[in-house]
């Protein structure tokens, strides 16, 4: 199983209808997992986002995601790193490595669980 596959199996589990999109040079590296995201905190709160999820690495678990796509976002206030039209809808990426707290993380806690409540939280409350 790809990393990809693994982090999109993992969203499912938790009740995501999440989707491998392939790579045609917009999302860096091998693609991204997508899916909607309702934002709980942060100036977005209350409103849902196409979110994607992807990284250059090959080494999920233990080395995680750290690119974050959000599909229509208006005015953010993080860096963006890169920008894209894809599948007729204008995408902004966020270079965001969770490697302050991952890399401490004992391997059954390096998962997307820990990743969505963790790290997209927090992403919400900076963009």
């Amino acid at each position: 199983m790809s990393p990809l596959e693994k982090i999109a199996e993992e969203f499912r589990e938790l009740g995501y209808l999440a989707e491998i999109v392939s790579n045609d040079g917009k999302f860096i590296g091998q693609g991204a997992v997508v899916f909607d995201y309702a934002v709980s905190n942060g100036r977005y709160k209350g409103r849902t986002f196409k979110v994607g999820i992807g990284f250059q690495e090959d080494a999920y678990p233990e080395y995680p995601p750290h690119f974050i796509y959000v599909a229509d976002l208006p005015s953010p206030q993080l860096l963006v790193h890169n920008s894209f039209h894809y599948n007729n809808v204008n995408w902004l990426g966020f270079s965001v490595p969770p490697s302050d707290f991952w890399d401490s993380l004992p391997l059954q806690d390096k998962n997307m669980r820990t990743y969505l409540y963790r790290h997209l939280t927090r992403f919400w409350s900076q963009v």
